[in-house]
């Protein structure tokens, strides 16, 4: 019987060993690898090796993972990566590599696959898709799936740098970025990447930080990029028209009538008032009714147990909460994405309550 567990427990470590598709080279801090859809949570050490579908989530934490095709990822606090799909075949050093920021600071660094099959290499957050073409450079993803992506000079041992070249995508749009320190944002994927600006900033000084305070460069692109929309529109003359061009001496006599013709008296104006009243109420009415619908398991509407108001005001969900002492806290959020909120306000607590999906993570605590 000895014999047989010994056995047994071989094959499990040479399945695992072969499963492993690279392995933890340095980590600081709280953070975990979930595994099999989170049913298995394994805390981060060294050397623990990382699967295809793995989850890696940090909290104060900090995590470096090599992979087998010297491709490198490192996740910082509080973020999230996904590694959807991973293939390498180490004598022809091809392969196809998935990886999905979908929230905090990742940095990429690329790897053989890159190289050689740099079109199976598909880079994703919840806004943004970023075609690699052999080089280093970060994502930062805020709250509700906006990205801002800055291409990262890649420097070998020797201290030799050279700068590739990425595209950041959305499905309206891309831009190039060939330039050290070349940064794009994209709010949804509905919108189009910023015009490339080159950042005056340190590479330490890449984190999360940037969801809350964007680097100077992009704040004057974003609003220059404003500017010009305006600019535009004020291009439009709105007092051109070509009614004086028309002859209506030229139209049909019959068609001409006088205020003689008209019986103003003629007309039934209580009860057309009655009648647009009326129509204005069920509008109302209806409106009101239809807050109150489900979709799906999300009742819209105000929820008198938790007091948590849900609108679907397309294409945002708006979302409210009021708690007894007079704090708010309030989103308005693309549905183009999907999310996962954990709320803590006061005494009130709301875990995993899904809005669309699970693509984004939202938590919020708010002190009394």
């Amino acid at each position: 019987m000895w014999t047989l567990f010994k056995g047994l427990s071989l094959l499990l470590l040479s399945t695992s060993a072969i499963a492993s598709i690279g392995s933890v080279t340095n980590f600081s801090g709280s953070a975990a690898i979930e595994r099999d859809e989170g049913f298995e949570v394994h805390e981060v050490k060294k050397d623990l090796g990382v699967e295809m579908l793995d989850v890696v989530a940090t909290a104060k934490g900090k995590v470096q993972i090599d992979f087998i095709d010297e491709t490198r990822v490192d996740v910082t606090e509080h973020s999230r990566l996904v590694i959807d799909d991973f293939v390498y075949d180490p004598a022809s050093q091809e392969g196809s590599l998935s990886l999905k920021a979908s929230l905090g600071t990742i940095r990429y660094a690329s790897g053989q696959i890159a190289k050689t099959s740099r079109q199976n290499v598909k880079i994703t957050t919840p806004s943004a898709v970023i075609g690699v073409r052999g080089t280093d450079f970060t994502m930062t993803v805020d709250e509700i799936g906006g990205s801002t992506i800055i291409l990262l000079p890649s420097c070998d041992t020797n201290g030799n740098c050279f700068v590739g070249e990425i595209s950041v995508e959305s499905d309206v749009g891309m831009v190039i970025m060939n330039q050290a320190f070349q940064a794009t944002t994209v709010s949804t994927s509905a919108s189009r990447p910023l015009k490339p600006v080159v950042l005056d900033l340190e590479e330490n000084l890449i984190n999360n930080l940037m969801i809350l305070s964007k680097p100077k460069g992009i704040v004057e692109a974003e609003r220059s990029e404003e500017l010009n929309k305006v600019a535009t529109a004020l291009d439009i003359d709105f007092l051109k028209f070509d009614d004086l061009n028309i002859d209506f001496l030229a139209e049909e006599e019959d068609t001409w009538k006088t205020a003689l013709d008209t019986d103003f008296l003629d007309q039934n104006f209580l009860g057309n008032i009655l009648d647009q009243l009326n129509l204005q109420l069920a509008l109302q009415m209806r409106s009101e009714f239809e807050k109150q619908k489900k979709i799906g398991d999300l009742k819209l509407g105000k929820d008198s147990e938790t007091g948590i108001t849900l609108l679907d005001e397309d294409p945002e969900w708006y979302w409210h909460r009021e708690a007894a002492s007079g704090s708010v806290i309030e989103f308005r959020l693309e549905k183009a994405n999907s999310y996962i909120m954990n709320i803590q306000q006061g005494n009130f607590e709301l875990i995993d309550f899904e809005l669309g999906g699970t693509e984004s993570e939202i938590t919020i605590i708010q002190s009394q």
